[in-house]
């Protein structure tokens, strides 16, 4: 597995030491930015003394319902196009989901296209393109959770023109909430667009780039076809609609799972439609280009999440001791599911053939 994620990825000595360099460049200057704007990485210690263990139990049993459920939906991805053991959708998720966080800039997306192929049964781009599926799918549930919740929800009037120290108000949360909606609605839109039309995108490929390049016109053609196949799932109501319904029950276990954390810190005037905001805006965090372990991004996406209901004081204790537990409970629990997937890797051999056969 390992040989087979290094050999398509190209990830060369050099580009090991380019990743590592940009990588501390990132961390560095995240840190400086929580300095300089006066949002603390760890809470005071008063306030982890006086924090509900029940409570962040239940928000551990949530974020652990939203990962696996987001590992395990995969599956009605890949099963229009192969058919792979559910084992391994969960396995591959959970191994590519630990390389997406500590790898800098998205660079762990390589993993479950490298991992997953088959040679005569299931091609990378094919994976590909349910990864880019389910890239948009996510930032329409997530971006749709963060407008619902921003019209349930009664924000703190006036609505705070800092985020701590930066001069970053607030109401750009629904500013931004607006236009992800709009841009995921154009990529979806596009997605369904291409496959409906993935016959004409070959040919219209191979007529243009065959103008100056025949044998690479070819080549990208058969590309473009193995990368619409990951969009087969579209037009498969058996897979579909369970990898909807399972999408929606791992976003609410992540709200259900912070709203129980803000109890568990004290902070009990969060709300279901209030954390709703915040899981909307942690997701959209999760959507950038990271640091290792989402550094930085996490953190900011949290505190401005919290803004707009919480009071600045509450935000520097309570919120938080929110973000130190939220952050360090999503990294443990990606290295633990990546540890049992490398085992189960280890003592499985792995089966797949296509789809119907």
């Amino acid at each position: 597995m390992a040989e087979s994620l290094q050999t398509s990825s190209g990830w060369t000595g050099g580009k090991r030491g380019q990743a590592a360099v940009v990588s501390v460049l990132m961390l560095a200057a995240f840190v400086w930015v929580f300095r300089a704007g006066g949002l603390p990485l760890l809470p005071p210690a008063r306030t982890l003394e006086g924090v509900n263990l029940l409570l962040v139990a239940g928000f551990v049993l949530g974020m652990t319902v939203n990962m696996v459920s987001r590992f395990a939906r995969h599956h009605f991805l890949i099963a229009p196009i192969a058919s792979v053991p559910f084992r391994r959708i969960l396995t591959i998720n959970a191994i590519g989901t630990a390389l997406i966080t500590f790898l800098p800039l998205r660079l762990g997306e390589l993993a479950r296209p490298a991992m997953l192929r088959t040679k005569g049964h299931l091609s990378a781009w094919a994976v590909t393109g349910t990864v880019g599926a389910e890239r948009i799918l996510d930032g329409l549930t997530f971006s749709g959770t963060l407008i619902t919740g921003l019209l349930l929800a009664t924000p703190r009037d006036p609505l705070p023109d800092r985020i701590g120290d930066f001069p970053v108000s607030a109401s750009l949360v629904p500013q931004v909430a607006w236009i992800a909606s709009v841009g995921f609605g154009l990529a979806f839109v596009v997605m369904a667009f291409f496959y409906r039309y993935r016959e004409q995108a070959r040919r219209l490929t191979e007529r243009v780039l065959g103008l100056v390049w025949k044998a690479a016109a070819v080549r990208v053609a058969e590309v473009v076809i193995r990368l619409s196949e990951g969009f087969r799932f579209l037009v498969d109501a058996r897979s579909t609609v369970p990898y909807l319904a399972i999408t929606i029950l791992s976003v609410l276990a992540q709200v259900w799972g912070t709203e129980l954390l803000a109890a568990a810190v004290g902070m009990h005037e969060l709300s279901f439609a209030e954390a709703m905001v915040v899981t909307g805006v942690v997701a959209l965090g999760f959507a950038m280009p990271n640091a290792p372990g989402f550094f930085g991004t996490v953190q900011l996406a949290l505190y401005g999440g919290l803004a707009s209901y919480i009071p600045p004081d509450k935000i520097a204790s309570q919120g938080a001791a929110l973000v130190f537990i939220f952050y360090v409970t999503y990294l443990g629990l990606v290295v633990l599911f990546a540890m049992l997937a490398l085992f189960a890797e280890w003592a499985t051999p792995n089966v797949q053939t296509p789809a119907g056969s």
